[in-house]
């Protein structure tokens, strides 16, 4: 009996892809990384959390996020308030990021869950869906709601020591946005979507193509792995096809992988000092103006007692972005040089900043909701500075430095082999763990 064939996005090693017990999480036997999970194969709960994530959407989108009360004037702001202050200082790179981070990327991930969903449920095909698909997997890691809720309360923490703010309905709607696309997510399998959406009749590579390999077959191929849908693909001897499955080219590795995020990785280094010079906000009260830095207003949260959201900024602000320069390095180096060990553990490395970049734009959403409502003239203004525009260059870089990097490089320069002969000699080798227990099975 054959099986179908899965490898793994971080070290390309070769797995059956077998059922396993819900509620657990099947993983690499090589390098640890996650490759699926065990979930219900109904598209019905997903939609559902997609059609309530884009009614609190339009909420957030259409009432006040927070009032601003102060010396009798009142001030509100919207969810691209932000934006339009930003472009209005002559800060269009910060308008654009915090645009596509907090509006654009979270409405294109809910309405392409509704587009192509809707259609699965009620057993139709819509042009595009595979298209649609394949674009939510580039804009999954844009979209940062969390990070701007982490954002808000931190200025809200600010506000609240000189002036009276009320949270308005966008606020809560938003609080209820964050769970309810999480849980859309973590509630449908990608894998199942990629099986709807295939062509019928899709022979998909299996066990039996291993068997004639070690057979001798004279003509055997090798394997290369689709980045979008995580299909086997079979190399027909050019290092890139189109995926039969959801139409993108695969490349055996990402082209010119090592030097790209070692190019970006540089510019983000580059971009740190003046991010951590020159002052992010300069704040105006009672007609005496002050320069923020991101240091200094961590201390103004430590003076102000908020220790808890201090440590938050703290670490995604200032720990986050150098912690992962300088992991990030060490992997690109020791990959350079063909190192061999610990492969597992800078695997993991990898994987984790790869997760965290994202939530040093704290700092960015922070100053875009201040800028935007904090605007009494000499009373209290805030004003955007350049060091936000270096420090949301920092985080844009790093990010994009770590998807540029192929992460199974790691495992070619160090000559480790693909491990294909392992799927074909044991059937059942997966390794998943029941997340509710806790216990490896």
């Amino acid at each position: 009996m054959s099986d179908r064939l899965i490898a793994c996005e971080h070290c390309d090693y070769l797995h059956v892809e077998e059922e396993i017990p819900a509620g657990s999480v099947a993983y690499c036997v090589r390098c640890g990384s996650p490759l699926y999970s065990a979930i219900s194969a109904r598209f019905d709960k997903p939609l559902a959390l997609a059609l309530t994530a884009f009614v609190l959407f339009v909420i957030a989108n259409t009432y006040p996020v927070l009032t601003f009360a102060m010396e009798g004037r009142v001030e509100t702001n919207t969810l691209g308030s932000g934006v339009v202050t930003f472009w209005q200082e002559g800060f269009p790179f910060l308008a654009i990021m915090v645009a596509a981070t907090s509006i654009l990327a979270p409405i294109a991930l809910i309405a392409s869950h509704i587009y192509v969903l809707l259609p699965i449920t009620l057993n139709r095909q819509w042009p595009g869906m595979k298209r649609v698909w394949r674009i939510l997997a580039i804009i999954r890691p844009w979209s940062m709601l969390d990070v701007f809720l982490i954002g808000l309360l931190v200025a809200l923490t600010k506000l609240t020591d000189f002036a009276d703010v009320i949270a308005g309905p966008a606020f809560f709607a938003i609080c209820c946005l964050i769970p309810t696309v999480l849980l859309m997510n973590i509630t449908l399998d990608p894998r199942y979507v990629w099986r709807r959406l295939a062509p019928a009749g899709l022979v998909y590579p299996t066990t039996d193509i291993l068997a004639d390999q070690s057979n001798g077959d004279e003509n055997s191929q090798t394997f290369m792995t689709c980045h979008t849908c995580a299909m086997v693909v079979l190399d027909d001897g050019t290092g890139h096809v189109r995926c039969p499955r959801c139409g993108d080219i695969v490349h055996h590795r990402k082209p010119r992988s090592l030097s790209r995020a070692w190019a970006l990785l540089l510019a983000a280094v580059i971009l740190y000092v003046p991010a951590n010079v020159f002052p992010i906000m300069t704040v105006t009260y009672l007609g005496r103006a002050e320069a923020d830095t991101i240091l200094s207003g961590v201390a103004a949260l430590i003076n102000a007692g908020e220790w808890p959201i201090a440590i938050v900024v703290f670490s995604a602000s200032i720990l986050v972005p150098i912690i992962k320069i300088i992991l990030l390095g060490w992997v690109y180096l020791t990959t350079s040089m063909g190192a061999s060990g610990p492969l597992k553990e800078r695997t993991l490395i990898y994987r984790v900043t790869e997760l965290v970049g994202r939530w040093s734009m704290v700092d960015v959403f922070m100053v875009s909701i201040l800028a935007a409502l904090v605007k009494l003239g000499n009373i209290a203004t805030v004003q955007p500075g350049f060091g936000a525009v270096a420090f949301c260059g920092v985080v844009i870089l790093t990010m994009l430095s770590a998807m540029a990097f192929d992460p199974r490089l790691m495992w070619d320069r160090a000559g480790m082999q693909t491990g294909k002969e392992t799927a074909l000699l044991h059937k059942t080798h997966t390794r998943y763990r029941v997340e509710k227990q806790g216990e490896p099975s």
